[in-house]
């Protein structure tokens, strides 16, 4: 919305009465803020703006200026927070994370798609379509985006993670938040969530020691999807990096074991699928949608550094991974624990 210069109409200085209505908008927003952060947000006496402008394509925004900085912005009278405000406040919205180089076209005006997100080992924020949400970078929790859900956490685990999640209304290095004191975001630790171990979960499908052969003859039922440009290309462009630095964790095209990079997207997507049957899944949860399988349970089995892209394998697509073999050779079988 704000990644073109705006018009701006007025500027003002709240009234009294504007400025508790304020902060009661606020409160039923922001439920999770408490009086005492709602007043530091919207201060009693100190100089707060109400900046009216028309942004590039027309849409009357009012902003809400303290410090020099705007804190709060209203569009078709919903009440969204700025950069600067999550700031101050990370855990305002549910917060889902990307990778650094989505940033670049997030600013640009592009909305973020599913492929695009970095599924955390705690798994993704549960959220329904169209909640307000907030978008971070890997290794920060500092938001650098502002934008509402299209779809809920189900249909995007449903859907395997592809099309567009969420329709972006406002980031760091924008228009808008060009016009404050233009700081970056703070270095802001990622939340140290350390999960129950599932292996010790009752009732876990435990795999049979045969799941530890090769995978090439099984198969995930499922459609390829159109996945977005900006994801796509920041795929492409991490999975090079990771290739050129050794250090990274990633794959290498040349290692020293002679292993290409198809080889080794195998590897890791039999790593994590066999981790993911082991440690995430419950008898409860079978039967399942092979997207849910992998867009639910085997990205966060992904090792840090590391990312699972089946179109990188030899099964190229999801519809040929977790259909397994039927024949008397077949060593993918599943066993259910009485």
């Amino acid at each position: 919305m704000f990644a073109k210069a705006f018009r701006v109409k007025s500027n003002t200085a709240i009234k009294g009465s504007d400025r508790r209505k304020l902060r009661a908008d606020v409160t039923a927003v922001f439920p999770t803020l408490g009086t005492d952060q709602v007043s530091e947000l919207i201060p009693g006496k100190e100089e707060l703006n109400i900046v009216r402008l028309y942004a590039h394509r027309g849409d009357a925004v009012t902003v809400y200026v303290s410090g020099g900085n705007p804190i709060l912005f209203e569009l078709e009278k919903n009440l969204y927070p700025t950069v600067y405000t999550l700031w101050s406040y990370p855990d305002l919205l549910p917060t889902f994370t990307t990778w650094p180089l989505v940033l670049e076209k997030l600013v640009g005006g592009a909305d973020l798609m599913l492929p695009g997100l970095v599924v955390p080992p705690a798994g993704l924020p549960q959220v329904q379509k169209g909640d307000l949400c907030a978008i971070a970078l890997v290794g920060n929790r500092a938001p650098v985006a502002i934008g509402v859900a299209a779809m809920s956490t189900a249909e995007m685990l449903t859907s395997g993670l592809k099309g567009r999640g969420f329709s972006v209304l406002h980031t760091y290095q924008d228009h808008l938040w060009r016009s404050g004191e233009k700081s970056s975001p703070p270095s802001i630790a990622p939340l140290a969530l350390d999960p129950p171990d599932p292996c010790e979960e009752k009732g876990s499908v435990q795999a049979n020691a045969a799941l530890q052969g090769d995978m090439r003859h099984l198969t995930l039922e499922g459609e390829e999807e159109e996945v977005g440009e900006v994801q796509q290309r920041c795929a492409e462009k991490s999975l090079s990096e990771a290739a050129e630095d050794p250090n990274v964790g990633g794959l290498n095209p040349d290692p020293t074991d002679g292993k290409t990079l198809q080889e080794q997207m195998d590897e890791l997507l039999e790593r994590c699928f066999l981790h993911a049957l082991k440690c995430r899944l419950k008898k409860a949860d079978l039967p399942l949608l092979t997207s849910t399988l992998l867009g639910s349970h085997m990205f966060s089995c992904c090792p840090e550094g590391r990312q699972l892209d089946v179109k990188k394998s030899s099964y190229k697509k999801e519809g040929e991974h977790s259909r397994g073999r039927r024949g008397p050779n077949d060593r993918h079988q599943l066993r259910q624990e009485t």
